[in-house]
């Protein structure tokens, strides 16, 4: 015969505080609650590295999606600081007439709503209104397209040949992911 209260952990008589016995005892629970935040912060910080490994690191343009988003990061990392600097200086120089295309861009769709609501209408004034807001010369697709002649036409032709393989080897890297 056994003896039913047997002091072994995994027996039927043991009790639910001998069976944690691995689990250290916290007297208070705000050690219990600096543990869980702990972990938490553990959690993100090993998600974050993970999805950035699984990424394929920063992403590829620099300064919003609509300013001069044809010329990858990875073309102005490899150039020295001063040339990067002298190439960027444009792009600053810009930055206030970009805001202002975006900031009418912002009013576009009133012009079409007007459009629309004008009586007799036509679809050659509902088109105006469309093509002044995606390409017409105040849209700012072509204040960063007109950024980017700019940038270019400052660039050897070695550095032309760098940005090419660049822009080649982002749009490889896009295409890997929309099959992923």
């Amino acid at each position: 015969m056994s003896d039913v209260n047997s002091n072994t952990p995994g027996t039927e008589g043991a009790t639910g505080a001998e069976k944690r016995q691995w689990l250290p005892v916290l007297r208070s629970r705000w050690w219990t609650a600096l543990l869980i935040v702990s972990l938490m912060a553990n959690f993100l910080v090993i998600g974050l590295a993970v999805g950035f490994r699984f990424e394929g690191g920063r992403p590829e343009r620099m300064m919003g999606a609509s300013y001069i988003q044809l010329i990858p990061r990875d073309f102005l990392r490899q150039l020295p600081r001063d040339r990067r600097q002298e190439l960027m200086g444009s792009v600053h120089e810009k930055l206030h007439q970009l805001r202002e295309l975006r900031a009418s861009s912002q009013a576009s769709p009133l012009l079409l709503a007007d459009a629309l609501e004008k009586p007799g209408a036509t679809d050659a004034d509902v088109k105006a209104a469309v093509d002044a807001f995606t390409t017409g010369s105040g849209s700012l697709a072509a204040g960063g397209g007109a950024i980017v002649l700019d940038v270019v036409s400052k660039l050897t032709p070695d550095e032309r040949k760098l940005l090419a393989q660049a822009i080649r080897e982002r749009a490889q890297r896009a295409h890997r992911r929309s099959r992923d």
